[in-house]
């Protein structure tokens, strides 16, 4: 808008007083009217920082997304995985655990059997100790010696 077009011409002393107010006036207007340009400058800078930004936005999302949702399918697969492995883990263990009993409970009967044994096992030894080797030894050697003899005839046929 043009400020001179506000202003109004008058010759007559009456007037001569309100020339002054049409100035401040005209020039109060001026100031509002680049005021209000400059505001509208802005404003347009903002609106154009703001679309470049949504639209940015926009791209950032398209290209992010897909690459999250296949992370997201990948930890899926992995999670389910880990639950598979924790099942076989609790098998396992439940199988370690029941071998464990059974080894517990053989060692039982082991204690068991040996003490249930162990007079006979004594007896065993006793009468083992009791054999005479020395004697049992001399009776092999007379043995090789009557039938080594024998030997060498039938080697000659």
């Amino acid at each position: 808008m043009n400020p001179d077009r506000w202003e109004m011409k008058t010759n007559s002393p009456a007037q001569a007083p309100h020339q002054g107010a049409d100035r401040e006036e005209k020039a109060l207007l001026s100031r509002l009217i680049e005021s209000s340009e400059k505001q509208l400058f802005y404003e347009r800078a903002r609106t154009v920082i703001s679309v470049i930004s949504a639209i940015a936005i926009i791209c950032a999302l398209v290209l992010v997304v897909p690459a999250i949702l296949k992370t997201v399918s990948h930890v899926d697969g992995i999670i389910s995985q880990a639950g598979q492995t924790m099942e076989l883990a609790d098998e396992a263990l439940a199988g370690i655990s029941q071998m464990s009993e059974s080894i517990t409970g053989m060692g039982r009967n082991m204690d068991e059997f040996i003490l249930e044994n162990e007079e006979t096992v004594s007896r065993v030894m006793e009468q083992l100790e009791s054999v005479d080797f020395e004697g049992l030894n001399r009776a092999i050697k007379d043995l090789g010696d009557v039938v080594e003899p024998f030997a060498k005839f039938f080697n000659k046929f």
